[in-house]
């Protein structure tokens, strides 16, 4: 079997061109991206989540449920610091307060007075041979685009009309649009440099963990499974040999699949007729973490997965679900945008005698772009 990034079969020299042209271009682009989603639904907790990345690297999350923002890596938090960790935390707490006034808001724009509804926030900014750019501060609702900060006009854009109201509070009441040009200007990119200067990202590189086994039929047949996890990066080249080097076509393959730990993992199978189960079999796996290819060769005698393995499998599976239940609130852009996800809220009641929002009580706060 072969597979690689988008799940198709590469020859081995075309996926070493592609691995090391992947370094060449990770050496010079670096994206940071923040992605915020808050749902409001009646009797029922505000639920608000954020997931930061660098390139395809998640590097910290808050959850409402603990209440923390937590780096995924001890380099991470050692490349941010355990006083700006802290930090974060009290301020995402502020934050999700103020994304729950920001729906409660614009229910009222829309004359909504029930139902499940959505705030989702995407904030980023890209780092290309020491030049910042691609900045992006968007917000959407209910899956829609709602509105969003065009930093070379410094203003405000809404998307649809209603999110007009909220265009002129913003550019009246400054606060939070000055919070949000120094973000875009020079936070987004702090954290960037003090994520890549660190080291371990992203010339990370985590080997993966090969496994096989067999499980004879009552007819003769045989059937094959290779298990290969935790590595990373995501790209990789894994086939089924025979002795003397021909490459066999996979039955099944999982095609590369997300853990918990934010590495990757996949699974191939191989049917076997009984005229063809006796000769000897190895999964070969070629990947930019290995200094050579390695074979890991079939047992002669039927043999159980290591313990592990059918439970890593089933966290994967587990996780897409999850993106299958969240493509329900799918953002559903109808120009162009950033492909992936940053972070940012603030509070919008709009009444003019309104306290102003924690977000604009706190302008100089130091959030992380994730």
């Amino acid at each position: 079997m072969r597979a690689d990034v988008g799940g198709r079969g590469w020859p081995a020299a075309v996926l070493g061109l592609l691995l090391l042209l992947a370094a060449a271009a990770g050496a010079g682009y670096h994206r940071l991206d923040v992605q915020v989603i808050g749902t409001d639904e009646e009797q029922e907790d505000y639920n608000y989540f954020m997931i930061a990345r660098v390139d395809d690297f998640v590097f910290a999350r808050y959850h409402s449920e603990t209440q923390e923002f937590r780096p995924t890596q001890d380099w991470v938090k050692r490349a941010l610091g355990a006083g700006y960790v802290r930090e974060q935390t009290q301020e995402f707490r502020g934050y999700a307060k103020g994304s729950k006034a920001n729906v409660k808001s614009w229910m009222k724009l829309y004359n909504q007075t029930s139902g499940l509804h959505i705030e989702q926030v995407r904030v980023g900014c890209s780092l290309s041979s020491d030049v910042l750019g691609d900045q992006k501060f968007q917000y959407a609702y209910d899956g829609e685009d709602f509105i969003s900060f065009d930093i070379q006009r410094q203003t405000w854009v809404a998307a649809v009309p209603v999110a007009f109201a909220q265009k002129l509070w913003w550019e009246t009441s400054k606060t939070w649009t000055q919070f949000v040009q120094w973000y875009l200007k020079e936070k987004c990119l702090e954290t960037l440099k003090s994520l890549l200067q660190e080291g371990s990202h992203p010339g990370r590189r985590v080997s993966p963990v090969v496994s096989v086994s067999r499980r004879n039929g009552p007819d003769g047949s045989v059937s094959l499974s290779c298990h290969v996890r935790g590595f990373y990066p995501r790209p990789i080249q894994v086939s089924w040999v025979q002795e003397g080097g021909e490459i066999l076509p996979e039955t099944f393959t999982s095609g590369i699949l997300p853990t918990t730990n934010d590495t990757f993992y996949l699974w191939t199978s191989l049917e076997l007729a009984p005229t063809s189960a006796t000769r000897p079999y190895a999964c070969q796996v070629e990947h930019s973490s290995l200094p050579e290819t390695l074979l890991t060769w079939v047992p002669d005698q039927m043999d159980t997965p290591p313990p592990g393995v059918l439970a890593t499998f089933i966290v994967a599976g587990g996780l897409i679900l999850v993106v299958a239940i969240l493509g329900v609130v799918i953002w559903r852009k109808k120009s162009g945008g950033i492909t992936k996800p940053s972070y940012a809220p603030a509070s919008t009641e709009m009444v003019p005698e309104r306290q102003p929002c924690h977000q604009e009580q706190q302008l100089k706060t130091k959030i992380v772009m994730k």
